[in-house]
């Protein structure tokens, strides 16, 4: 039986330096070269991204190189896997590295399955990390669905029609939502990309309101998957798992860095603070909206 063919989808924005780090994973594949191709979608870089991805595609024809206006990372995804026409369809972000056998774990979770889609394992470099960075480690099934690593089959996408293009969060369970309606996301543990430490970025009152609209639209259009899988009401949600035990468990596990470095610890816990103050300041303006509109 032939090997399918893989199509990797890749959003970036002004982010050049990590993208040839991403790229050059991808490109380094134990997978035959004729079977997969991958599109980067610019979601219109001031840098130097555009320049750098036409000097790749012109070396490498498995890459395609797609510049759209700059309506965010959702959006880009929709416009990258639209364009192309691969069985599979496989999302990973441009400050990722995959693994060389990333895509063979990809046809291997795939192959005599009658599943949708197939969610990897996601690790970091846990000696770069620090209570300041992000990072993403998936190390079993979650209803999360990041697209860091994650694929889909293209069947599936066409059904359900892809991202909610406006959203800037939430947007990956939501298209996880509605693909698991449809059939099984299954698990892989051979599909592994390393999710590097990045600066933390931590979230005010604007970011707060684009998370809120994408976990009301998911309570809205999936509202069982979020009984299940988020609580019971919206509210719950927002109110005691991210106002107080996510910040909780936060602190908690970074509590070895008061004797690492306690000035980054007591920077971490105001910033900390500050986020979740901008949280419970944003709540009561949107709930209210939400209720008159």
């Amino acid at each position: 039986m032939s090997l399918p063919f893989i199509e990797v989808v890749v959003p970036t924005r002004n982010r050049a330096a990590l993208l040839r780090r991403a790229l050059d994973s991808l490109l380094a594949q134990n997978y035959p070269p004729e079977r997969y191709g991958v599109i980067v979608v610019d979601d219109a870089s001031t840098d130097d991204t555009w320049p750098e991805l036409q000097a790749i595609v012109a070396r490498d024809r498995r890459v395609r190189a797609l510049r759209v206006e700059h309506r965010g990372p959702y959006s880009a995804r929709n416009e990258g896997w639209r364009a192309g026409s691969g069985d599979i369809v496989a999302f990973t972000d441009d400050d990722c590295v995959a693994d060389p056998d990333w895509l063979k774990g990809i046809a291997a979770g795939f192959a005599g399955r009658d599943i949708l889609g197939l969610q990897g394992r996601t690790v970091t470099l846990p000696e770069l990390k620090t209570p300041l960075t992000h990072q993403v480690v998936v190390s079993r099934p979650n209803t999360l669905y990041e697209t860091c690593n994650i694929a889909y089959r293209r069947d599936a996408l066409i059904s359900v029609g892809g991202f909610e293009p406006d959203l800037f969060y939430t947007a990956d369970s939501m298209l996880g939502a509605a693909v698991s309606t449809l059939g099984a996301i299954a698990f892989a543990l051979d599909m592994v990309v390393v999710h590097p430490p990045r600066p933390r970025v931590f979230l005010g009152r604007k970011e707060w309101t684009q998370w809120l609209e994408g976990a009301r639209r998911l309570e809205r259009h999936h509202p069982e998957f979020f009984r299940r899988e988020r609580g019971r009401h919206f509210l719950l949600l927002v109110l005691w798992k991210w106002a107080l035990l996510v910040p909780a468990k936060d602190i908690l596990e970074n509590v070895p860095w008061i004797v690492r470095s306690p000035r980054i610890y007591v920077r971490f816990l105001l910033c900390l603070a500050r986020e979740r103050m901008s949280l419970l300041a944003t709540v009561p303006r949107f709930w209210g909206k939400g209720r008159q509109a």
